[in-house]
């Protein structure tokens, strides 16, 4: 049998190298997958530079249209023949040309009329006596130290420009002062014509602003900043300094020397842009657009996770085939390997015993089969416990405002386990308001059966009258999820909610208000969280004076819910993680932004802050700490009583949610070197100082920041037992201490250890140690006395 058992060695090594052929087929996906990306990546950038040189030479155009049409609009005010008869030096007017002068200012405002929408102002001089504007006529000198001074243009150099033999002329940039009040840059466009052996100067400020509108306005993006430089390679427009580094107007020209009209990528101050060049044809001007790198690569995100994602979806099918195909080859050649060796065992002893070790290891299989089986009973006796997690947890998540995507799995739990075989669902919201009277007449540790005992109540009360699944879904407060036909089953709920009235009626007068908010009808699965919103808002409109009260949202008008996705959630936490403030702060703002403009309204947005808040406590919780080690400047308006009484604005409830999150990260990051204990070790320091006090499981779980079922839950996982039974140990413990050591009575002593009752002390204490305390207090004289 030696030979088989090396056999059987090879035969496995055989299959590892089967599944190792077909995982080698995987490779080509990789590198198709970073091929493809790259080759999308190349043509995004191709069309991502065609697509700004374009818009930059469309916009290049306007501005040399609105040049040209200035420059049109000019000519065809000097060849106007009213111009060409009363334009003369003013020594050669005659007094029929001086009364007619009146027509050059309403000729020069109908053609101002024509260009006023890029351009600045138009004058028109033949001497150095007069400039006519579309107002009026000026004295010269006057006109261009006062009302119209250039920066770098003065009068004089505007009396040479009468002898310029240039018809058309575009001046460099200036600054000029109106009136000694206001500054534009402009460009001025002198156009000159003879006039009777006169040169008459035709001038037309074309405003820098007009220019700057109207590239920004064929941009792509708001990022997009320009650069103008004139025919003279000097600055016309460079709103964003990107000519103040080491980029020059020189370096520009020669990084795009014989490449007119295209883009490139350049560095400015350290920063990537991608920056196009458009050159002027009419009158050799140089358009530059920057566009930061940054724009480019927020269109390559989609195709980076479209490409990872199609290769993980790839690769994990490819894994599970090659196993599944490697199972298929393998699988019979050990059923031929098993066979041989059955046919092959001769009949000696010693083989006969290798025989029989073989047939073990088959056994083997056999039993690992029955421990299938007896799993599977197993699973089916957690099936029902398993069932019962599952929709709670998929209600939870849905009462958050999330969607499920395999809805039909829920519907058919739902319909299987608890009846609901109805076509719609409908949430309502039972609200328990617990009075002081209740915290004093009832022992802390017997809340939570008084809790649960009240929500068997509505169950069975609800459940009497349509399928119902009730869960406890924060402190004080019941969703019971209602499977009806349609929105006219509703009255089927009111009997139940009557018949609760009669049932609590006397608690209802001692101990608590209850409040009970119906939502409205929906059919889909995913609709139900909305259902629940709107229970919510109802609750939120009680009367505060009844003390039993019944609010059907449909007699309300009630807005959308906030949004708060997991999404969202995770990002803060992995903020919180990393210790990034600026990060976690502008989460917070994008999701208050998003709901503010979504319309949410002010309850909603109340609960926004606060699920936001519970996100931050749940960090603390799992780093085993506490919002009251935060050591907030000012008190947090997100506890039970203060956020219910909060009136504050949504931007006060962001400012107080990102200062929460900062003394969060601060708190966390200084005591990273520290050995921090966990929650349940916060839990048993916190009942092991305030024993005397009261200790119900909703005061616990407000210390801690977290919720009652939460607090259960891992105290229960961690130590194996109830919190409950913790605090009754702890209080028995400190009991056993003064029966012995003092002679203070069982009612005195009870007092001491916080339990109220004198009967609920004698029961609990028994319970404990089996026996009474006077006895244990005989007991332990009788013990000491032998001593």
């Amino acid at each position: 049998m030696k030979p088989f058992r090396g056999m059987q060695g090879k035969q496995n090594r055989l299959f590892l190298t089967i599944l190792c052929y077909f995982l080698s087929l995987l490779i080509p996906i990789v590198i198709i997958g970073i091929s493809e990306y790259w080759y999308s990546v190349s043509i995004m950038k191709n069309e991502f530079n065609q697509r700004i040189s374009t818009n930059l030479g469309s916009s290049a155009n306007a501005v040399d249209l609105y040049i040209k049409t200035t420059q049109e609009t000019g000519v065809n005010f000097l060849y106007d023949d009213t111009v060409q008869t009363l334009l003369m030096p003013k020594n050669l007017q005659s007094l029929e040309v001086k009364a007619e002068l009146w027509r050059l200012p309403r000729i020069l405002q109908r053609n101002e009329n024509i260009v006023s929408k890029y351009t600045d102002s138009m004058f028109v001089y033949i001497d150095n006596q007069d400039v006519y504007v579309s107002g009026g006529v000026n004295y010269f000198e006057s006109f261009f130290n006062n009302m119209y001074k250039y920066d770098k243009y003065d009068a004089s150099y505007w009396m040479k420009k009468q002898g310029s033999d240039k018809s058309v002329e575009l001046l460099p940039v200036t600054k000029v002062i109106q009136e000694k009040i206001h500054v534009k840059q402009v460009v001025p466009i002198v156009m000159t014509n003879r006039i009777r052996n006169h040169n008459a100067v035709m001038v037309v400020n074309m405003d820098v602003q007009t220019i700057e509108k109207t590239l920004k306005g064929g941009a792509v993006f708001d990022s997009t900043g320009f650069v103008v430089l004139d025919g003279t390679r000097e600055a016309l427009y460079d709103a964003n300094g990107y000519l103040n580094g080491p980029v020059t107007a020189a370096s520009l020209n020669t990084a795009f020397e014989g490449n007119i009209g295209g883009s490139k990528e350049l560095k400015v101050s350290g920063k990537p842009y991608m920056v196009a060049h458009v050159k002027s044809d009419l009158y050799g001007w140089d358009y530059y657009s920057f566009t930061p790198i940054d724009e480019f690569n927020h269109y390559t995100v989609g195709i980076l996770q479209m490409t990872l994602l199609l290769c993980i979806v790839l690769m994990v099918m490819g894994i599970v085939f090659s196993f599944v195909f490697s199972l298929r080859i393998y699988n019979p050649i050990r059923n031929i390997r098993d066979i041989i060796a059955q046919k092959s065992v001769p009949m000696n002893g010693e083989n006969e015993v290798n025989v029989n070790a073989a047939a073990n290891e088959f056994e083997l299989i056999q039993q690992g089969i029955n421990r299938m089986s007896d799993s599977h009973q197993q699973y089916k006796v957690k099936y029902d416990k398993q069932t019962s997690e599952y929709v709670e947890y998929s209600l939870l998540f849905l009462l958050k405002g999330h969607t499920i995507n395999q809805e039909e799995i829920l519907r058919e739990t739902l319909k299987a386990d608890f009846g609901f075989t109805h076509s719609g669902f409908i949430c309502c919201t039972v609200f328990f308001d617990f009075k002081d009277a209740f915290y004093q007449d009832i022992q802390d540790t017997e809340r939570i059966y008084i809790i649960n005992g009240i929500k068997k109540i509505v169950w069975n009360l609800l459940g009497n009258q349509v399928p119902c699944y009730v869960l406890e879904h924060r402190q004080n407060l019941f969703v019971c999820l209602i499977n009806i036909e349609g929105p006219q089953d509703t009255e089927l709920l009111h009997p139940a909610f009557h018949s609760m009235l009669n049932i609590f009626e006397y608690d209802i007068r001692m101990y608590y208000d209850i409040t009970i908010g119906i939502g409205t009808f929906y059919t889909n699965v995913n609709d139900i969280g909305a259902s629940y919103n709107e229970a919510m808002t109802a609750v939120s409109k009680r009367n505060k004076d009844q003390r039993f009260q019944i609010v059907d949202s449909n007699q309300l008008s009630i807005e959308n819910s906030y949004q708060y996705s997991l999404h969202d959630e995770q990002k803060i936490l992995n903020y919180l993680k990393l210790g990034d403030v600026p990060a976690v702060q502008d989460v917070i703002v994008s999701v208050v932004e998003s709901n503010v403009q979504h319309g949410v309204s002010y309850e909603h947005m109340l609960q926004l802050f606060k699920e936001m808040y519970v996100t931050g406590v749940r960090f603390l919780a799992e780093k085993g700490q506490s919002v009251a080690q935060l050591e907030m400047e000012h008190e947090l308006p997100f506890s039970e009583k203060a956020f219910g009484e909060s009136f504050l604005g949504t931007k006060e409830l962001e400012k107080a949610a990102i200062e929460f999150f900062t003394r969060i990260i601060e708190t966390t990051k200084a005591q990273r070197g520290q050995k921090t204990g966990n929650l349940v070790s916060l839990i048993e320091k916190y009942i092991q100082e305030h024993y005397t006090q009261d200790l119900g499981l909703e005061q616990i779980a407000d210390e801690m920041g977290v919720s009652v079922k939460y607090v259960s839950r891992v105290f229960k996982d961690k130590t194996g037992e109830y919190l409950t039974d913790y605090i009754n140990q702890v209080r028995i413990e400190k009991a056993k201490e003064l029966l012995v050591q003092t002679d203070l009575r069982v009612n005195d002593i009870a007092e001491r250890i916080g339990i109220h009752s004198r009967t609920t002390f004698l029961r609990v204490f028994k319970k404990v140690e089996g026996i009474s305390p006077n006895e244990y207090r005989t007991l332990h004289k009788k013990i000491k006395g032998f001593e």
